[in-house]
């Protein structure tokens, strides 16, 4: 479940760019552990990823008057920069030409882990099927596997997830249709 509404980020967001300071901080601190979840799926090098947070937060508040004001979504425009600065930190640090994200996803192995859901399937499924679950997801490609975190985990909705993924609604759509089904057809085997 979501810690808090759009409402809310929407609220803060307005009050922070007309010149408050706490919402800001109250913004980091609904964000902060969201982020750094993400950005250990898409690098195991947590100072890395800590660092790509740090920085969108810094351009955040250094350029609040400038270009944020057009922002619409404060949430997928989160998720979406640290994306692309995880990415381009790595290639930067490669010293290689930057991938395309579909290159990105196919050598970098999106790792999910559900702290909340392996807690409700515990409760209501023996450990077998939990175990089979997890090996099913595991199977997925990384594509589906990070749609079915951002859905599942980050409880964002389609448009949010395009935006992250850098792809049109219906083919997020038609994405997480197809890890379900992958999914389905991997567990009734």
């Amino acid at each position: 479940m979501s810690k808090y509404n759009d409402k809310n980020i929407d609220l803060l967001w307005h009050s922070f760019l007309k010149g408050d300071d706490k919402s800001f901080v109250i913004i980091y601190q609904q964000h902060i552990e969201s982020l750094l979840s993400y950005g250990y799926k898409l690098s195991t090098d947590k100072d890395l990823v800590a660092d790509c947070i740090q920085d969108i937060f810094i351009d955040l508040y250094s350029k609040k008057d400038k270009v944020f004001t057009s922002i619409k979504n404060l949430k997928a425009y989160l998720f979406t920069s640290l994306r692309n600065n995880i990415i381009k930190k790595i290639t930067r640090n490669r010293k290689q030409e930057i991938p395309t994200d579909e290159e990105y996803i196919d050598h970098n192995i999106f790792q999910v882990e559900y702290s909340h859901q392996d807690q409700m399937i515990e409760m209501e499924v023996s450990n077998e099927i939990k175990n089979k679950l997890h090996i099913a997801v595991n199977k997925l490609p990384s594509r589906q596997k990070e749609i079915v975190y951002l859905k599942f985990e980050e409880e964002l909705d389609y448009k949010e997830i395009s935006e992250i993924l850098k792809i049109s609604v219906e083919s997020s759509r038609k994405l997480l249709h197809r890890a379900l089904l992958s999914l389905r057809k991997i567990v009734n085997n």
